[in-house]
């Protein structure tokens, strides 16, 4: 298994696919969970197929465990995610003069981060706005305001 920090030179690729199994270290997942705000990272896996065909297909899936905190309780818990992985790149000396289709990405430089695309995609698939299971929203309720505002020095009394 390789770490995160694993960068592929798309000029070594050939048309033979490429097998990438990726696990993150205790470090990096310390990195990453101070850069997604996070509670904490249990575990980022990627088992992900890179092809060259003209232009670049990663292919795969990535598992993480991370906790969360609930928007609704404030209390932490933990979420799985199981992201299906299909990117596709262009090499940058590739003919960029026929338009792409939107799915398609540009690649600016000669070396592919799979680390980085890894937690884009994490961070891309986490709810902005994380709620635990079994949980309600608050019933909130505004106190009645009075007509006096003599009223809050009786209640004090």
């Amino acid at each position: 298994m390789l770490s995160l920090t694993t960068t592929i030179n798309i000029d070594t690729l050939t048309r033979d696919p490429f097998d990438i199994s990726l696990k993150a270290t205790a470090e990096e997942r310390a990195t990453i969970q101070k850069r997604l705000s996070v509670i904490s990272i249990e575990n980022i896996e990627a088992k992900l197929h890179l092809r060259r065909k003209g232009l670049i297909f990663l292919k795969g899936m990535i598992q993480a465990d991370i906790t969360v905190e609930c928007v609704r309780t404030l209390v932490a818990f933990q979420q799985h995610l199981k992201i299906k992985v299909n990117e596709t790149f262009l090499a940058p000396a590739e003919d960029t003069e026929t338009p792409l289709p939107e799915e398609v990405e540009p690649l600016e430089e000669e070396i592919l981060n799979i680390g980085e695309i890894v937690i884009q995609l994490i961070s891309l698939n986490l709810d902005p706005y994380p709620v635990a299971p079994n949980t309600l929203p608050l019933d909130y309720q505004e106190e009645k305001l009075s007509t006096s505002p003599f009223e809050v020095l009786k209640k004090e009394k």
